[in-house]
């Protein structure tokens, strides 16, 4: 898994992660994706942050109780490397992505934006990329950089760090630019993920 650094822009992160919405119908339109069920939120876990340690009691409060309660469902996973995942489920993506948005904004808001690394959502490509070979049903995910305030895909080809594929990612990067998402500009930014719980 790569560590994600600085470098902070001045957008907020509905304005640029609410634009994935528009990007996953217009593809799934075209019959280039497919959206999974599943997303995640990573962030480093901070026993010392109240918030964090009770983690679960936390989200069940901000996502169950009250006008805007979801019927998203989730799961909490703890990786080797100090990193926790809140893993997401629910069959509409704009639900799912809403849900995303709310627990990443519910951890930054207690004093956990420092610790907030990435929102990750999965789904399948089918198409033809610039070597002219075909993918049907390839799983890639979406992810967005909390300290970017922007997206690039990620196509994991195996467990080990390294292991992607980098032409696949190139037609998503084009085409989810094209279709109104956010972008990360700078490739050198896109950074690998590997270890990704869904």
């Amino acid at each position: 898994m790569g560590i994600f650094g600085g470098n902070k822009t001045p957008k907020d992160d509905w304005s640029v992660m609410s634009t994935v919405i528009k990007a996953e119908a217009k593809l799934q339109a075209l019959g280039e994706i497919t959206p999974s069920r599943r997303a995640g939120v990573i962030y480093r876990n901070d026993e010392s942050n109240s918030f964090q340690r009770d983690i679960k009691i936390e989200l069940n409060e901000v996502l169950y109780v009250g006008g805007g309660a979801t019927k998203t469902a989730f799961e909490i996973e703890d990786d080797d490397r100090g990193m926790r995942w809140i893993v997401l489920e629910d069959g509409k993506f704009g639900d799912l992505v809403s849900t995303v948005y709310t627990v990443g904004n519910a951890i930054g808001m207690n004093d956990g934006a420092d610790n907030l690394l990435a929102a990750v959502f999965e789904l399948y490509f089918t198409g033809t990329v610039e070597d002219n070979t075909y993918r049907s049903g390839l799983r890639t995910y979406w992810i967005y950089r909390y300290d970017r305030k922007a997206f690039y895909p990620f196509v994991p080809t195996g467990e080990s760090e390294g292991d992607r594929d980098r032409p696949t990612e190139a037609r998503l990067g084009h085409d989810l630019g094209k279709h109104g998402l956010t972008v990360e500009k700078s490739l050198t930014e896109w950074m690998g993920l590997w270890g990704i719980p869904f």
